[in-house]
């Protein structure tokens, strides 16, 4: 498993919290939407009862049954319009923060692969210089001379791209 960068890791974290944020809020919203549909089918049942007990025909038996009806109907409908609320405020949040953590995860692998090209860079241009100077040196010394330098600047290259990757790593900018 590839090691996540200090950014990368505070970006997972982030999500998570944020995941587990939505997801008690969109809970939470549930759970009052449906006491809030209890509370209500429970007061249209008592005036459901009561409205039936004085009905002193079919008829406002009949209205009475009807509003009753009329009053579950509007409580399903409250309680939906909560939870789809919920749903939507829990989605975005979940989008929000996988979008985070994703950008931030891909930033970090750009950064990472600058540095490997600039190193990559860095060492052909130490070749092209080395072959010139070994062309160039007129004794064995010369030719020491050059390939030290070569070395040098080849563990130069390799030093600035591990100091760029290590910050990236640790979270700061190379």
């Amino acid at each position: 498993m590839e090691e996540k960068s200090e950014a990368e890791q505070q970006a997972l974290d982030a999500q998570r919290k944020a995941r587990a944020e939505a997801k008690k809020v969109s809970d939470e919203a549930w759970t009052r939407a449906h006491q809030a549909y209890k509370e209500a089918k429970k007061q249209a049942d008592v005036v459901h009862k009561k409205a039936r007990k004085i009905a002193v025909d079919k008829q406002a038996k009949k209205e009475a049954n009807e509003a009753y009806k009329k009053a579950i109907e509007q409580a399903k409908q409250v309680r939906g319009a909560i939870t789809e609320e919920a749903m939507v405020v829990f989605r975005r949040s979940y989008d929000k923060a996988d979008a985070d953590y994703l950008e931030t995860q891909i930033k970090s692998q750009e950064a990472i692969k600058d540095a490997d090209e600039t190193y990559e860079e860095a060492h052909k241009q130490a070749d092209i210089v080395y072959k010139e100077a070994k062309k160039r040196a007129v004794d064995k010394q010369a030719k020491k001379e050059a390939k030290e330098a070569y070395k040098k600047a080849i563990e130069q290259a390799k030093q600035v791209r591990d100091e760029a990757t290590r910050k990236l790593r640790q979270g700061g900018n190379p």
